[in-house]
């Protein structure tokens, strides 16, 4: 039996790209918070040990504020993957859920920050499953 050593994931960190924010009433604590989390990956053409994944956030309280923000997380392999179907894994799962703590933790410090407006916001952890939509170099000139 042949064992072989897998490429190891390597995480960046996340650029928060664009954020809005839009306040209209003080945010009552009692009201339901709609969460819209749309993950997307992207692999760059010049070297394809790197992908990034592009999440993009928001949070709508009906009546109170409106939050979006795109947060990008780069992300990096050490070798080439001989098995596509573990990559994809690594990327579709691992890479969403190893990047969505750092977006929860900049909106609890953002809401957190702002004074009385919101409160401090804590969203929910997710789970990620499925392939993610890739976007191309054609998409982001667009």
């Amino acid at each position: 039996m042949e064992v072989t050593n897998q490429p190891k994931l390597m995480f960046h960190g996340v650029d928060f790209v664009n954020i809005k924010f839009d306040t209209y009433i003080q945010y009552d604590n009692n009201a339901g918070i709609d969460l819209n989390v749309e993950p997307k990956v992207f692999y760059p053409k010049d070297n394809e040990k790197i992908f990034k994944i592009i999440m993009d956030i928001s949070l709508h309280c009906e009546k109170f504020f409106d939050l979006n923000l795109v947060g990008i997380g780069i992300f990096e392999f050490d070798s080439k993957f001989k098995d596509e179907g573990l990559k994809k894994n690594f990327v579709n799962a691992n890479a969403p859920a190893i990047m969505f703590p750092y977006i929860r933790a900049f909106v609890t410090i953002l809401t957190s920050n702002i004074g009385n407006v919101t409160g401090t916001l804590t969203i929910p952890t997710q789970f990620f499953q499925g392939d993610l939509p890739e976007i191309s170099t054609e998409d982001i000139e667009a």
